[in-house]
């Protein structure tokens, strides 16, 4: 399935705004407990996340980088550079979300020599962290297809003429399917501001056609020159 590349932006909006909150409540794991040392048969001391100081900076640091890669997911209209920078920053901020747990585990309790077994909040901490990671690798998997939209400006004399290709106009639909979606935007259609492709039969809300018609100056279902 085509769509457009405003639909596209907002999908890796929607994964960003996603890992941002799995990376607010992983730094929330730091209040749990990571380890419970067990003095003897009665005696135990819990030790919680926020007490290793390199697991906190770590922790911290995933949550407020996978926070910028929301920022940067607004920021963006080029699919192809919002791709990579919220791609490769959402997997920064999992990265060091991972790394903070596997560093307390295989670093700091065994120093400790102390009997104990891990709790609850390591095994909390690895789990948002591995959950982080989905978004990021789904933002970068995906995949982006360019397409060269036919040229629909002005002509000018000395240069090469132009294909002309049939025109389509965009017609006032009046008879809508119950739960038709915007092709452009994906949200539902009111009869009274809903245009329809005279040539595919796709149907927008009039206010994302013709800003879309604006900019490209094509049907971006069909791809043909729309006549205004």
């Amino acid at each position: 399935m085509e769509v457009s590349s405003q639909a596209v932006i907002g999908r890796f909006f929607k994964l960003a705004l996603i890992t941002a909150g799995i990376g607010a409540v992983h730094i929330l794991t730091l209040l749990m407990s990571w380890y419970i040392v067990i003095s003897d048969t009665i005696t135990t001391t819990s030790i919680e996340g926020y007490v290793i100081a390199e697991s906190l900076y770590m922790s911290i640091g995933g949550g407020i980088v996978c926070g910028v890669a929301l920022l940067l997911s607004s920021k963006f209209s080029n699919i192809t550079t919002a791709r990579w920078l919220i791609g490769a920053t959402t997997l920064v901020g999992a990265l060091l979300a991972i790394a903070s747990p596997a560093y307390a585990h295989f670093m700091i309790i065994p120093a400790l020599q102390a009997e104990g077994h891990l709790g609850i909040g390591i095994f909390m901490s690895y789990l948002s962290a591995i959950a982080m990671m989905v978004p990021a690798v789904t933002i970068i998997a995906t995949p982006i297809r360019v397409e060269v939209i036919p040229h629909t400006g002005p002509y000018y004399p000395g240069a090469p003429a132009p294909i002309v290709e049939e025109a389509v106009e965009l017609t006032h639909a009046t008879e809508i399917p119950p739960g038709a979606i915007c092709g452009i935007c994906y949200q539902e259609l009111d009869p009274e501001t809903t245009s329809m492709c005279s040539n595919c039969q796709t149907l927008f809300h009039k206010g994302c056609i013709d800003l879309w018609v604006n900019l490209n100056g094509t049907c971006p279902s069909c791809k043909k020159p729309v006549l205004r």
